[in-house]
């Protein structure tokens, strides 16, 4: 009995191109940064943040000059661009 062995190859039909798979996440998002110093808008007045804390699971924004706390909702900021890929960062420390 003669076995004839079968190989299949798969090729591109010519003038095709071959596009790598699209990635379904994206490795960048803007999310509001609230910290010290940060220039912010409420109600159309320029304003600055003086601290940040969480009180009762809920993050409050102190102003500079204002003793109240104000909710993030009610201020306006320009996003920060995050991303999630990690990147190597030479140590600055020695252990």
């Amino acid at each position: 009995m003669h076995i004839k062995p079968m190989v299949a190859t798969l090729e591109a039909p010519p003038n095709t191109a071959i596009a790598p798979p699209a990635d379904p996440r994206s490795f960048t998002f803007q999310m509001p940064l609230f910290r010290p110093g940060t220039n912010v808008t409420q109600n159309g007045k320029a304003e600055k943040v003086s601290h940040v804390i969480l009180r009762r699971r809920e993050l409050m924004v102190y102003l500079v000059g204002h003793e109240d706390p104000v909710r993030p909702e009610r201020l306006s900021i320009t996003p920060s661009m995050f991303t999630t890929q990690r990147r190597p960062e030479a140590l600055s420390w020695i252990l």
